[in-house]
């Protein structure tokens, strides 16, 4: 009698991804723009809200409110950046940052990214019109 007897476990028998990621080797990998142990929360999270800023730019120093929300899991509107009442688009990156990538602003560009850490939300960002520009760090408190 000859019987086989395989070694080999599924490490993923066990792990539910939800619908946001797919188990890899017994760990969840997440689709862009969620994150977490199973893939349960929206990356934007750390970034949607009203909050007041502190901003310095090459030129200016300014505080004024901002208001992020969220388009759907990746992509985001900021609304008042640079005190001027305009939105501008970002996009959640596999980081887990967001990147603003070059649009119009008012009679010029904007470009810049926005990073979360420890419940502080840090926008960097450079305003071009006319070929003059103003690089600017907005920071929430």
């Amino acid at each position: 009698t000859i019987g086989m007897v395989s070694c080999t476990t599924d490490e993923c028998k066990d792990v539910d991804c939800g619908d946001n990621g797919t188990c890899v080797e017994g760990d969840c990998e997440c689709d862009l723009g969620y994150e977490g142990t199973n893939c349960e929360t929206l990356t934007n999270a750390a970034f949607v809200g009203s909050f007041n800023v502190t901003e310095t730019c090459s030129q200016s120093t300014d505080t004024y409110a901002v208001t992020v929300a969220a388009t759907n899991a990746t992509t985001l509107t900021i609304s008042n950046i640079y005190d001027a009442g305009l939105i501008v688009n970002g996009t959640i990156n596999a980081d887990g940052g967001v990147t603003i990538a070059s649009q119009p602003f008012g009679t010029g560009t904007i470009s810049g990214s926005m990073t979360a850490t420890g419940g502080v939300v840090t926008i960097n960002f450079t305003i071009a019109v006319n070929g003059q520009s103003d690089t600017c760090t907005a920071t929430s408190i």
